[in-house]
């Protein structure tokens, strides 16, 4: 089964209360890494005119392309861009091989961990770099090279892997345009084959969407088989005027949204500007020396090796209508591995032995329909949720500590559940189907306790760093931020309905399952516990279990 359709039919099921049709509010928050003002809102105000059917200007949707820089724009590029820390290692691992690059320059300054001297020679030193470490083996191997790199090497200053050093705030902006029929686009002076075999695992931008700077390659026979062969030789430079270039050769569309942070994206965004109908263009400017880096020089900012924003830009940029983000004031977040301020939690019971047998049975006779489905195991333990919230981080004992007051004077274990009927939500041709309790006195006044005693910790709502996320999947979806956000006046008292999930299955199997006689069994909680909520709504991370004895 693919991802994206398995994601789609866990996040219904996240979003919906088995036994009601509540659906989430259309007003989640599509950017909830960004400071509301006029740049989180000149986003969304572009997107919703060019989407709007009937609007004046309307797009539709093979015209809907997004051109995105990648160094200083969808990731971090500084103390120097990412793919010359490549060149670097890649330098070192060669050196063995080339004892000459011991007094030849720029080689003799990069082995000495001097790179500004390295770098003294300007373009065509860079040039040297670039030919002597990315050239010289096949297109597949090179490929392999970059792979094994990325999976290990880490940022200087930070000490996080360069793929974790991606801009949350754009990882949104990907995911809401995506999700606006955009089709997005990498258009960057870096190396496109260095880019290509990342891009789509970091960014959910395939290599076919990847434009970028290239060197030569020819077409050669190895041992019977045909391969492509990297040559020392330039071919293309993805920067300036060369991005229009390739956009027009690899896209052969002129893009409605462009995104840049440098000189070196100014081309795009006019190539961008002097199409006809409603355009976007964006600047990124990095003011945040405590989160990130502070360089510019605009507004007086301190000018970089690479990267520059230099005032004249900033004053293009005001004149022209381009929207300019302050790294500041604009982004709430900058990282996705900043530890957040705020955590979405689920406070859940853990049903006993009984209910478990009987969610397994249906969980197996699923998997055996349909094996792509998933096993109730660690990742997907059966439980019934009482109440998500966002919470403050900082709160999170007293949390634990108001909850566990609630538990511990209530029976929990003694509360007698009737499971009384299979349910399923459906998405195309698939459903997820649970058995449905009903909820007692008892259960309602317990779930009402917990709302009380979380509500003085609790806030409004939260982003994605709220929630357990995996490197290839960091931006939550905003629909279940907004349910979580909503749950208790959505999902509470008699709204209420008590269900444990069994499974993936083909909705033809389902229907049948609901037309055969459900044998309605007593089962009780058996235990309780505090999660951490993770993608499509999971009880994802256990942060506290409590003992429920008498």
């Amino acid at each position: 089964m693919q991802r994206t359709a398995l994601k789609a039919v866990l996040i219904i099921f996240a979003l919906v209360a088995l036994g009601f049709t509540t659906v989430v509010s259309q007003a989640a928050d599509p950017l909830p890494s960004w400071n509301d003002g006029p740049a989180k809102q000149s986003i969304i105000a572009f997107v919703e005119k060019v989407t709007k059917p009937g609007s004046p200007d309307f797009v539709p949707v093979p015209e809907r392309i997004a051109t995105f820089d990648n160094d200083g724009t969808l990731w971090c590029e500084q103390p120097m861009p990412v793919q010359l820390y490549f060149a670097l290692d890649r330098v070192k691992a060669l050196a063995p091989q080339h004892p000459e690059w011991k007094t030849r320059e720029p080689f003799a300054s990069l082995l000495k961990g001097d790179f500004q001297k390295a770098m003294a020679g300007g373009d065509h030193a860079l040039l040297e770099i670039v030919m002597a470490t990315h050239a010289g083996m096949t297109t597949a191997e090179f490929e392999q090279i970059v792979k094994n790199w990325i999976a290990t090497a880490k940022h200087p200053k930070t000490g996080q892997l360069y793929t974790d050093m991606v801009y949350q705030p754009m990882l949104e902006v990907l995911s809401y345009l995506r999700a606006n029929g955009f089709k997005n686009y990498i258009v960057s002076g870096g190396g496109i084959e260095f880019m290509r075999p990342w891009a789509a695992r970091v960014y959910g931008i395939p290599p076919e969407q990847v434009v970028g700077s290239s060197i030569k390659t020819k077409f050669d026979m190895r041992d019977g088989k045909p391969i492509l062969v990297r040559l020392p030789e330039f071919n293309f430079n993805d920067d300036q005027g060369g991005k229009p270039v390739g956009i027009n050769q690899h896209i052969g569309r002129r893009p409605i949204a462009a995104f840049g942070n440098s000189r070196g994206d100014k081309e795009m965004l006019e190539y961008t500007q002097a199409g006809g109908g409603a355009r976007f263009e964006l600047l990124v400017l990095h003011d945040d020396a405590a989160r990130e880096y502070a360089y510019g020089p605009a507004l007086g900012l301190p000018e970089p090796k690479l990267g520059a924003f230099p005032q004249a830009l900033y004053d293009q940029a005001k004149q022209a209508g381009w929207t300019v983000v302050s790294m500041k004031n604009d982004w709430g977040l900058v990282f996705p591995f900043e530890p957040g301020t705020v955590t979405a939690i689920d406070i859940l019971l853990e049903p006993d032995a009984t209910m478990l047998r009987h969610a397994e049975a249906v969980n197996a006779s699923h998997l055996k329909i349909f094996p792509q489905g998933f096993a109730l195991d660690a990742a997907h333990r059966p439980h019934i949720t009482l109440i998500q919230r966002f919470v403050r981080t900082a709160d999170l004992d007293k949390v634990y500590a108001a909850a566990g007051k609630v538990l511990a004077r209530a029976n929990v274990t003694g509360i007698k559940l009737e499971a009384f009927k299979y349910y399923y939500v459906p998405s195309n041709d698939l459903g997820l189907s649970g058995i449905v309790a009903r909820p007692t006195a008892e259960l309602l006044k317990l779930q009402d306790d917990l709302v009380a005693a979380v509500a003085p910790f609790t806030v409004t709502s939260g982003t994605s760093a709220a929630f357990v996320t995996t490197s290839d999947d960091r931006v939550i979806d905003p629909f279940l931020i907004d349910y979580v956000s909503t749950f208790v006046p959505k999902n509470t008292a008699e709204r209420f309905s008590p269900h444990v999930s069994t499974g993936l299955a083909p909705r033809t199997y389902l229907d049948k399952l609901l037309t055969e006689p459900f044998e309605p069994f007593t089962f009780s909680p058996a235990g309780a516990a505090v999660y951490q909520l993770g993608q499509f709504g999971t009880a994802a991370k256990k942060l506290r279990e409590f003992d429920l004895r008498p």
